[in-house]
């Protein structure tokens, strides 16, 4: 039997599928039970046309999490645009949404998960992915109106991340902290963290203000 010819629009789409399938995997399932082979059976394709488009899963997950990036931008404009939402309750309801990935089709990585896709990184690539995630929680702080001299958008990201994750990780990678309150720990979390962004926000309005 001849083998099936993709044109490049029938490959983007196979790429694009191969992204969302990934991102689909790690909310319901996590990364480690997601193999090469099942995403190709998800997908339809054979796994040695899965490496014409990635040498590797975990180059896979970072595609994917790039991939999500311009979906999670637009939820945050439609937020703040929103006449029925504060701007406090617009960051609140996002920061909430993506920490309860797994409810809302947004994919956060585990504690483990992070380590698997490091190792397998070289180095050059994992300092663009870096280099890509503080451009994205700085195109993140613009649209929450704070401009990035008021923070820095590494550690509101390191905030955000570090929040999503012990979530996550309750309680199978962290059995010692208390499942029951876990929502409450992240409501908790949200406030305190948008609490300083309303800080930082204001010091830059009082700032223009007496300019």
């Amino acid at each position: 039997m001849p083998r099936k010819v993709y044109s490049d629009e029938e490959r983007e789409q196979v790429k694009e599928a191969l992204m969302s399938t990934v991102i689909q995997c790690i909310v319901e399932r996590g990364l480690i039970h997601s193999s090469i082979e099942t995403l190709c059976r998800k997908v339809g394709i054979s796994k040695t046309f899965f490496y014409s488009f990635f040498p590797s899963k975990e180059e896979l997950v970072l595609h994917a999490l790039r991939y999500q990036q311009p979906r999670l931008l637009d939820y945050a404009r439609q937020l703040m645009e929103d006449p029925a939402l504060t701007w406090r309750a617009g960051v609140e309801t996002f920061l909430k949404n993506c920490c309860y990935g797994t409810k809302n089709g947004v994919a956060v990585l585990s504690i483990e998960e992070e380590q698997q896709v490091r190792h397998c990184l070289s180095e050059e690539n994992f300092h663009a992915f870096r280099q890509d995630q503080v451009s994205f929680y700085g195109k993140l702080l613009a649209i929450f109106r704070l401009p990035m001299e008021s923070i820095d958008p590494r550690l509101f990201g390191n905030l955000a991340l570090a929040m999503m994750m012990v979530y996550k990780a309750i309680p199978d990678t962290m059995p010692f902290l208390f499942p029951e309150v876990a929502e409450d720990m992240v409501e908790f979390q949200v406030k305190a963290l948008v609490d300083e962004m309303e800080r930082a926000k204001a010091a830059v309005q009082q700032v223009k203000a007496n300019e």
